[in-house]
């Protein structure tokens, strides 16, 4: 098992996980099914890494992607404890079925953890899955009922 930071080449490897988790979730019937979002998210990945606005590790086996974690960094204005306003939104986090339950997300948040201390972040935040809940509190990702969304489209 390798972690590593992605890198302009390894675009599509992360595309093909994150769709894989969007028909996991049900949302898509297979990573073949939606053009339009492949091409969408192939355009974020790209954007995110040559501006810096986000940065994204890979688990290897063998060469082989088997898992993937994305950091979006972005600054609100400075509160109390963050006086930089940088925060990073936790997102991507997919490991593969046949690949769970061997250490390679909690590698990768690892990873994900170290860069955010590296870089002085103020804070993490993310949604979690059930399954994933207990990796993100053995961190000490702790729940916070404050939030609410709300999406424009509906």
């Amino acid at each position: 098992m390798r972690v590593r930071e992605a890198g302009l080449a390894d675009i599509p490897a992360l595309v093909a996980l994150r769709l894989q988790l969007f028909c996991e979730l049900g949302e898509l019937a297979t990573p073949e099914a939606d053009p339009a979002l492949w091409q969408a998210t192939q355009a974020y990945f790209t954007q995110s890494m040559q501006e810096g606005s986000g940065r994204s590790w890979l688990v290897e086996v063998d060469g082989q992607p088997v898992a993937c974690g994305t950091l979006a960094f972005f600054v609100r204005p400075p509160y109390p404890g963050n006086l930089s306003g940088r925060e990073a939104y936790l997102l991507n986090m997919y490991t593969r079925p046949d690949w769970r339950n061997l250490g390679m997300a909690s590698a990768l948040l690892d990873a994900m953890a170290n860069c955010a201390r590296e870089l002085q972040l103020g804070k993490l935040w993310l949604h979690a899955s059930e399954e994933g809940r207990p990796l993100y509190e053995r961190m000490g990702f702790v729940a916070n009922p404050a939030y609410l969304e709300w999406c424009p489209a509906d």
